[in-house]
């Protein structure tokens, strides 16, 4: 009685954030100096709409939507799947020093590249997911000993990482103009820049591979949350298994890096707050992180783009104050 009562909770809790979901896409759709109407996004999707109408919603206000809700989901999935692999609450995608790495070579490529050499849209959002990438294979290789790899040890190494490649991105930063020195800062708060049509698809094609594979990997990333010794003994190659999971977080995280910025503070609350609405069981913890991410990042973005119109608020800012009470609240609860 008691499992069929925590299924139909947890069911409940799903179907309550997916249409929050629902009702915070829809809102972000209508953020801005002018809403529009189910009856107008009926005249766009038949191509009956006036070309204005049309153009604000699907080369504006669409690929900016879809963007901010699917970096949510994949910066939200890998702080879980890093955070259930090194059994450490405090682990996210800017520990393992990622963000800083996108940073320090998008801060290289703007002042050290010839004017013209490449498309900026081209250029940053590779430099972005290159950065992320080395720097988690370092990461990785700096916390080999004896031939293995312990992902506390690799989170340590992450934050040296971090601190050391944040300050040779400062010390670039130097070298800039007023502009590139602005963009980059906005870059480095977490700026939702890469708001493009291919990039939406990039970002949905990339992550829903990488959830998928992270929903298939759920049964051992509850084994792996018995420990080492248990989870060996039930037939788990643990050092498989947890560098698997990690190059998936690392993938989550670096497609979202190219075009988000350096969003830190998502990857670490969503999946708190997941846990504590549907509990440790991963097989639900992912879907529910997944839908958590997505609210949170487009509260975040409708607040970012409509606080200070017509100024925009780094939609990272946005959602670190958005999650921090509650995790301030979680850390005293606990």
């Amino acid at each position: 009685m008691a499992d069929a009562r925590r299924r139909v909770r947890t069911a409940l809790v799903l179907a309550v954030l997916a249409v929050l979901a629902a009702l915070a896409l829809w809102a972000d759709v209508n953020a801005g100096y002018r809403s529009i109407s189910l009856e107008e996004l009926g005249q766009v999707i038949t191509g009956t709409a006036p070309q204005s109408l049309a153009y604000t919603l699907v080369e504006l206000r669409l690929p900016r939507v879809l963007t901010s809700m699917l970096v949510g989901i994949g910066l939200a999935v890998a702080g879980c799947l890093l955070q259930g692999v090194s059994r450490n609450d405090m682990a996210d995608p800017g520990v393992l020093g990622i963000n800083a790495g996108a940073g320090l070579l998008v801060a290289a490529f703007i002042v050290f590249a010839p004017a013209g050499i490449l498309p900026a849209g081209v250029a940053l959002p590779a430099l972005a997911f290159a950065g992320s990438l080395i720097t988690a294979l370092l990461g990785w290789r700096l916390s080999v000993v004896r031939g293995a790899s312990s992902p506390k040890r690799l989170l340590l190494i992450g934050v040296a990482l971090a601190t050391g490649l944040s300050s040779v991105t400062s010390l670039l930063m130097l070298r800039m103009g007023d502009g590139d020195y602005a963009f980059v800062q906005n870059w480095l708060a977490g700026s939702i820049w890469g708001a493009t049509w291919p990039n939406v698809a990039m970002l949905a094609v990339g992550l829903g591979a990488l959830v998928a594979i992270a929903l298939f990997a759920a049964r051992t990333l509850n084994v792996l949350a018995l420990g080492e010794a248990a989870a060996t003994g039930l037939g788990v190659n643990v050092r498989r298994a947890s560098a698997g999971l990690l190059a998936v977080a690392v993938g989550c995280s670096g497609l979202c890096c190219a075009v988000g910025g350096g969003l830190t503070f998502v990857g670490l609350v969503c999946p708190h707050l997941a846990r504590r609405l549907v509990g440790p069981n991963f097989r639900v913890l992912i879907p529910a992180t997944v839908l958590v991410g997505a609210v949170l990042m487009l509260a975040a973005d409708i607040v970012s783009r409509t606080l200070l119109m017509p100024n925009e608020i780094p939609v990272g800012i946005v959602a670190a104050v958005i999650g921090a009470p509650y995790f301030l609240y979680l850390l005293a609860k606990s």
